[in-house]
């Protein structure tokens, strides 16, 4: 709900005002009295819409401007009520700083008009700040994220065209094994990049069909496990041995993969991961938990944005793309994900999925 701040000095205009939005909006009240010549904020919590009288305006357009330029590049409206013939008396410097006026008698029509507009214009500036951030964000991944396989495959290959006369077999296969990985990665990436774009614009299949889980969970433990090296143990625990439930199988890969992948990257070597399926009133669960760097609580709020990487992973390599793919999957079952995390403990990942 959009919040609406009043700077009123006639207690029954604000009343009245203040009445008639909050059936729309949320209402933010001042409760202190304007300093004359002295540009102070009344209110500093946060609003997406001040309305503001003339008097107001003239003792506070200073700290109206610093207001609208703390909030750059995001729109922050201002809204002026004054009576029409003060309008020819208005100075340079409050015209500035107002984005739109109404004019005394109020028309509510009017009113509610020009609100609208003035919201609408802010969101369309948060939702263009979001896309700008993220942008920035996938550009920088990209740079960061694909120098190192292409190094490998540029380096591998130049290396192979030079010397491979020279090379056994065994020294050739090894520098294509190397090519093979590092383009199996950016594939990798390039596929989560178009997963997440298919699921914002509406375009994720979701087929779901009954699976045994047991038997799913244990081939993608051991499968992951392959990779490992032996450096991390999985250690899987299945309340039943036919676990059987609707589930789109590709996007529950995706849930479990990265969830277990993350697991072990963000765990230290020769520690476990606990892995259990569970079934509870007509639900079924998946617990992951590791012993690894956990992740900070402030970031625990953007955990599943795309592109967002906690503060305290370091040189760890990833995209930032893994939580936002499970999420997006975990919304497409109608499921749940929850986390809870201690920074030096571990971190615990608990999905829930309709049967």
């Amino acid at each position: 709900m959009s919040r609406i701040l009043l700077f009123l000095e006639h207690t029954e205009n604000r009343r009245l005002l203040s009445e008639w939005l909050a059936m729309r909006y949320e209402v933010l009240l001042s409760n202190s009295e304007v300093q004359s010549g002295h540009a102070v904020p009344l209110l500093d919590e946060a609003f997406d819409l001040c309305i503001i009288d003339g008097p107001t305006l003239d003792n506070l357009w200073e700290w109206v401007r610093a207001k609208k330029k703390a909030e750059q590049p995001v729109f922050l409206p201002f809204l002026l009520i004054t009576p029409r013939p003060d309008v020819k008396l208005m100075t340079r410097h409050l015209w500035q700083s107002i984005d739109d006026l109404v004019t005394k008698p109020i028309e509510k029509m009017e009113l509610q008009a020009r609100v609208e507009i003035l919201l609408r214009s802010r969101q369309l500036s948060l939702e263009l700040k979001t896309a700008n951030e993220l942008k920035s964000r996938f550009v920088s991944m990209v740079s960061h994220e694909f120098r190192n396989p292409l190094n490998i495959i540029s380096v591998s290959a130049q290396l192979l065209e030079r010397s491979s006369e020279q090379w056994s077999q065994e020294k050739q296969s090894e520098f294509l094994q190397r090519i093979q990985t590092a383009s199996r990665k950016m594939a990798k990436m390039l596929d989560d990049i178009l997963l997440i774009g298919k699921a914002e614009v509406g375009q994720q299949n979701f087929n779901p069909a009954p699976h045994n889980l047991t038997k799913f969970c244990s081939e993608l433990v051991a499968e992951i496990q392959l990779g490992t090296s032996n450096a991390h143990t999985i250690v899987f625990v299945s309340q039943e041995e036919y676990a059987n439930a609707y589930v789109d199988e590709n996007l529950l890969r995706h849930i479990l993969s990265n969830l277990l992948s993350n697991a072990i990257k963000y765990s230290p070597q020769g520690s476990i991961v606990h892995f259990e399926l569970a079934f509870q009133a007509g639900e079924v669960v998946f617990q992951i938990k590791d012993e690894g760097i956990g992740i900070p609580l402030e970031d625990q709020k953007r955990l599943f944005e795309s592109f967002h990487r906690a503060t305290n992973v370091g040189n760890i390599p990833g995209t930032g793309l893994g939580l936002a793919i499970v999420k997006q999957s975990v919304d497409l079952h109608s499921g749940k994900i929850a986390v809870t995390s201690k920074v030096g403990v571990g971190t615990t990942f608990k999905v829930t999925l309709p049967c």
